[in-house]
């Protein structure tokens, strides 16, 4: 992987759906950008027009080549189940509309890539991606977790290189 490529990471959620994205020519890998996109309000169909919005800009402006995404997890909640299914649903329309490959990571995956434990708790997660991407302070919870989706998935594709297995 000499040419450099970008990946934007994500942590679905309705109403802060956390964003990391990443370069890595396959020998190093460096922060581009992240943060929280937020749904506000208690409109459900607002928070996602909202979520659309907030992922087209970030689209539109740093150009992924790949989507890494948390895939679902379960949830006892019904309502929180709902709103994780809609606030996915909107993600996935807009990056099918432009054409982008998705790659979906659970999240006993993304924490044992950032940590070697799949029951790692977020702190844990934070200090890694804090650490490989050599940042000065922990960027916000959901984008912490959305760049070490990102993480994951470079580290997949550098480990498809050396000859191994893909991992989802």
């Amino acid at each position: 992987m000499n040419k450099p490529i970008r990946i934007l990471g994500i942590d679905p959620a309705i109403r802060k759906m956390g964003y990391g994205i990443v370069e890595s020519n396959g020998d190093s890998v460096q922060l581009i950008s992240c943060g929280v996109i937020d749904g506000n309000g208690n409109d459900q169909a607002r928070r996602l027009r909202q979520l659309y919005d907030g992922l087209f800009e970030i689209v539109q402006k740093f150009a992924p080549e790949q989507v890494a995404m948390e895939s679902v997890i379960f949830v006892q909640n019904r309502k929180t189940a709902i709103d994780m299914g809609a606030a996915r649903g909107v993600a996935l329309l807009l990056f099918s509309l432009k054409d982008l490959p998705v790659f979906e990571y659970s999240p006993r995956t993304v924490k044992i890539a950032a940590t070697g434990r799949g029951s790692a708790r977020k702190e844990q997660v934070s200090f890694m991606v804090r650490a490989v991407l050599s940042l000065n302070s922990s960027p916000p919870a959901d984008a912490a977790d959305a760049l070490a989706v990102a993480l994951t998935h470079v580290h997949n594709l550098w480990n498809v290189r050396k000859g191994y297995d893909f991992i989802s």
